[in-house]
């Protein structure tokens, strides 16, 4: 097939993707939470779960009580939460998972006589490793907001990927660096496990990006500027909070001069309405030259996919937005699979029915004064 052939075309760095690998889209809640509760469940040797937030709530605890009952039956089980992610979560509720032998670190403590820089760089990514065997990543959190409402939660929009192969054994290394940078919440930091060495479960190759380092901190735009530079067909991106650099910006632009159909589904409720303001200063020049924005009218979006001409894709927890590109702990995989890809690409296109093409006259019908707000917050975007 011409996918399977042109793949490296898309691949920024062909030597940095891992073959051998078997990808599976979780388009939403229902599929993410069931898959993630059942791996857990199963684990017999390791869990390594690292999450932004995760909450003190109905699907915290249910996800805490699986997690000490794993520990109870000898698994070793690893937590990495956020501080300003987790910051409504009470200290006593990980303190207990701890007590229970859960070994639970925490990612830059907040301390409030720290300067601003302390507060600034967060732990973002959302992951579980289980046994070698099976990886999750996307952009679910912990919380009721994240699941499904038929576990009780709130139902928000978001994906995820279940990864199987040789590349689970790179979000094992990426876990083990951050467990390394985080602070335990009880007694002291207990020494990584050996990274696993996963067999070949498929045929597809991955590249397991980290933003987070000073080597790596550019990795996963470099990988979206590289696709979207190669795209000749169609670049479909869904993502929460869409304020791309003027790297990636330009580069849409250009590829939609040049015939590609390039999409974008946005958010129209969202948790950080003031990022929604700023991108619509972008929406007008996009327009213009050809790029078509929607917005999502469903529940809040919180996804941060993207698929190209049905070859790359990419699923993890990056936003295009500038507190990503430099200051996060992110982790995305680029999958590179036309199987996966038709998936992708399917469910963009049933997105697509939900959501609203916006058009230059919603943009002349605003008040000025919306206009001036979101000129405003875009110059100082990069504080958002």
């Amino acid at each position: 097939m011409r996918e399977k052939e042109n793949w490296r075309r898309y691949c920024a760095r062909p030597e940095s993707a891992v073959a051998g690998n078997g990808a599976e889209l979780l388009p939403g809640g229902e599929a993410a939470f069931s898959a993630m509760l059942a791996a857990i469940g199963g684990a017999r040797d390791f869990v390594l779960l690292e999450f932004y937030a995760f909450s003190d709530d109905s699907i915290g605890r249910a996800f805490a009580d699986l997690l000490k009952e794993k520990a109870r039956e000898g698994v070793a089980v690893h937590l990495i939460y956020d501080s300003v992610g987790s910051i409504l979560t009470d200290r006593e509720f990980f303190l207990d998972l701890a007590a229970c032998g859960v070994k639970v670190a925490e990612f830059r403590p907040v301390i409030f006589w720290k300067p601003y820089w302390n507060w600034i760089k967060r732990d973002h990514r959302k992951t579980v490793c289980v046994d070698g065997r099976a990886a999750f990543v996307g952009g679910f959190n912990i919380t009721e907001y994240d699941a499904p409402k038929s576990l009780g939660g709130r139902g928000w929009k978001d994906t995820q990927a279940l990864l199987r192969g040789p590349a689970v054994a790179e979000l094992e290394r990426i876990f083990w660096e951050a467990w390394t940078a985080s602070t335990p919440v009880a007694g002291e930091r207990t020494p990584a496990l050996p990274v696993s060495t996963p067999g070949p479960a498929g045929d597809t190759p991955v590249s397991v990006l980290s933003a987070g380092g000073i080597r790596n901190v550019r990795s996963i735009r470099r990988s979206y500027r590289y696709a979207i530079d190669k795209a000749v067909e169609y670049i479909y991106i869904t993502n929460a909070y869409f304020l791309p650099d003027r790297l990636v910006y330009r580069r849409l632009v250009k590829a939609a001069r040049r015939g590609v159909d390039v999409r974008v589904i946005a958010p129209r409720d969202t948790d950080h309405p003031y990022v929604r303001w700023a991108s619509w200063a972008m929406y007008a020049h996009m327009i213009k030259n050809g790029v078509k924005i929607y917005e999502w009218q469903g529940p809040i979006l919180h996804s941060k996919t993207a698929v190209i001409d049905g070859v790359w894709s990419s699923v993890g927890s990056h936003n295009l937005d500038h507190r990503s590109l430099h200051y996060n702990l992110e982790v995305n995989l680029n999958v590179y699979d036309p199987v996966f890809g038709k998936a992708l690409c399917g469910a963009f296109r049933d997105d697509l029915k939900l959501s609203r093409l916006v058009n230059l006259d919603d943009i002349k019908k605003r008040p000025f004064t919306s206009k001036a707000a979101s000129a405003l917050l875009y110059l100082f975007r990069s504080l958002l």
